[in-house]
């Protein structure tokens, strides 16, 4: 799908529209921006007829995204960047290579995920377009909505991590699902797992956007002083986010080991009570192991359900504990 916001509009009362592009259509002339969600080969034919401009094929850029290369050809810029997808509870997080081509008079994006982002600048961009006067403008704008998501996902692991720390640590942590550690520490390395995941995601794609805007800085008009402190803002802002959740790495490494050290001390608990347990009936089974009940004087001997009464009690006194067991969960 391509969708094309575009200037309209007699100068000095200009507004930006948008429209779906198919292939059997030319772009509108004095476009924006050039959004190519999930192209098809039809779509990826159509733009360079149209606008004159080479754009990477699939395989260009994946090599363009794992090589880290970003290059200017003719006056226009070619960056990758690694994007987080929207984060889904139960979903594993998820990034994606996003291409941004930067031309003097428009910015192309190409891409294959549907974060909020995008939807948010393009709602912004309709509603307010003289704040992006210039195709650059339009790419520090998208930008920063792009980075501002990844700091909202930023603060949803450091409440993770609060929370996991109230679960590993509490007092009571070992209250529900009847004392059993193993259910309740499952639950906590499932959600540690996920935020751990989330956080590296944030960590790949802040450092892949660090880059692209380092890029940006530099490969900017010099005249446009604006810019260039705005991306330098935003260079500062992908720094931060970085640096945080690396430091991060750390804790989570520290909630791990926590939380499966926890996991062997309720576990040597139990070990100990089924110890005493089997301490208490030691001496009586050795004894009884000991003489083998030989004795002359045995009723049950004699009794006609005997064997079967005998059965019967070591059925039960083998299923009890069993049951007692299962209740606590030991099992």
């Amino acid at each position: 799908m391509i969708s094309v916001f575009y200037l309209t509009g007699a100068p000095g009362a200009q507004k930006i529209a948008e429209t779906q592009l198919d292939p059997t259509h030319n772009v509108p002339d004095e476009p924006v921006w050039i959004d190519l969600y999930q192209p098809t080969p039809d779509e990826l034919r159509l733009l360079p007829q149209t606008l004159n401009i080479a754009l990477p094929s699939r395989e260009e850029i994946w090599r363009n995204h794992a090589l880290n290369r970003m290059y200017t050809r003719d006056g226009t810029s070619y960056m990758t960047a690694s994007v987080l997808d929207d984060v889904v509870d139960g979903c594993v997080p998820a990034t994606s290579a996003v291409t941004f081509i930067l031309t003097p008079d428009f910015l192309i994006t190409i891409r294959d995920i549907d974060p909020k982002p995008f939807l948010k600048f393009q709602e912004d961009l309709l509603l307010r377009p003289r704040r992006y006067p210039t195709s650059a403008d339009v790419m520090e704008g998208l930008m920063e909505d792009i980075i501002t998501r990844v700091a909202g996902d930023h603060d949803r692991v450091i409440k993770g991590l609060d929370d996991l720390s109230r679960r590993i640590f509490a007092d009571k942590a070992f209250d529900g699902q009847r004392g059993n550690p193993s259910l309740i520490m499952r639950g906590v390395l499932k959600d540690l797992g996920f935020t751990a995941d989330l956080n590296s995601k944030i960590h790949e794609s802040t450092h892949s956007l660090l880059r692209l805007l380092t890029y940006f800085k530099d490969d900017h008009d010099p005249d446009n002083i604006a810019i260039g402190r705005d991306a330098e803002r935003l260079i500062k802002d992908a720094r931060s986010l970085a640096d945080q959740s690396a430091f991060l790495n750390e804790k989570f490494n520290f909630h791990l080991e926590s939380a499966l050290g926890m996991i062997n001390v309720e576990q040597n608990l139990i070990a100990k009570i089924l110890s005493v347990v089997a301490l208490i009936f030691l001496p009586p089974s050795l004894v009884v192991g000991f003489y083998g009940m030989n004795f002359a004087d045995m009723p049950e001997l004699h009794w006609k359900y005997g064997y079967l009464f005998a059965i019967i009690v070591m059925l039960v006194f083998a299923i009890l504990p069993w049951v007692y067991f299962r209740y606590k969960k030991w099992l």
